[in-house]
């Protein structure tokens, strides 16, 4: 995780390439949220407010940042507009149009549910153009944590998937829910964005039934072949040990404990 920098203690080199992009800024401020990028702020400038979000440009995930810049064409309407980008003066930084929401409730019964199904289904038609991208495909991420590399390929696909559903990753506002932090942007097919949520929705209080029942509320995960998603629940398990072993705490055994039960749910 990398330490948020305080809007004052931001280069003067920085702060005047990003005010060549929004125009005078009044006044700006660290965000408390996420803890991956040290530039993380809310702008307020004559224009309207503006979410500059930023990494050294040779930090080792800067990667993550054109990530967000190619996803943002693709998700106009479901997630913030990016206003700008830039790589100079040593940092990169990405521009988003600021909203103005709480991050959603997971929680059995929780309205929020419904507003994220009709996120995740616009999602699940949005394809990534064919060609070269800063984008790391899902069998390339997953075959580590497969029996065999190989069966990592079945969740391979074309489409545009997030991948990191936690809640702070969700604004609600003014009646819709607003998908950011495209970091993790990953082409794959289109259930398994569905699947990384149903852990997060047991992680919540959900039962396994349950979970799997708002899951299935989406035509993609509701049509995958059972066979698929069990090789993906495992895959989670092995994944969720890793990181409960290797950055230990509260939450990581939670969501070891989630995986190891979703996954024996399937080999049941």
């Amino acid at each position: 995780m990398a330490k948020r920098i305080q809007w004052a203690d931001l280069p003067r080199s920085l702060i005047e390439s990003i005010s060549a992009r929004t125009g005078p800024i009044i006044a700006g401020r660290a965000v408390t949220d996420g803890q991956n990028s040290p530039l993380a702020a809310v702008l307020e400038t004559r224009n309207g407010r503006v979410f500059a979000k930023g990494l050294p440009s040779d930090h080792r995930m800067v990667i993550t940042q054109a990530r967000e810049a190619a996803a943002a064409p693709l998700v106009k309407g479901i997630s913030p507009e990016l206003l700008f980008c830039f790589d100079e003066n040593g940092w990169n930084v990405n521009g988003f149009e600021h909203i103005d929401g709480r991050s959603a409730h997971y929680q059995p019964g929780s309205p929020d549910i419904d507003l994220v199904v009709d996120l995740m289904g616009a999602l699940s038609a949005i394809e990534i153009p064919a060609g070269p991208g800063p984008w790391k495909p899902i069998e390339t991420r997953m075959r580590t944590y497969v029996d065999d590399p190989a069966d990592a390929k079945i969740f391979a696909g074309s489409v545009l998937t997030h991948t990191d559903w936690i809640p702070d990753n969700i604004l609600i506002s003014q009646g819709q829910a607003w998908l950011i932090d495209w970091a993790w942007a990953t082409p794959a097919q289109s259930w398994t964005d569905p699947a990384f949520w149903l852990l997060r929705l047991m992680a919540r209080g959900h039962s396994i039934a349950q979970a799997e029942a708002i899951a299935a509320r989406l035509p993609t995960y509701a049509a995958a072949d059972p066979e698929h998603v069990a090789v993906f629940a495992h895959a989670n398990m092995n994944m969720w040990n890793e990181i409960e072993r290797d950055h230990p705490s509260p939450w990581s055994t939670t969501m070891a404990a989630t995986a190891r039960a979703w996954a024996k749910h399937h080999r049941s």
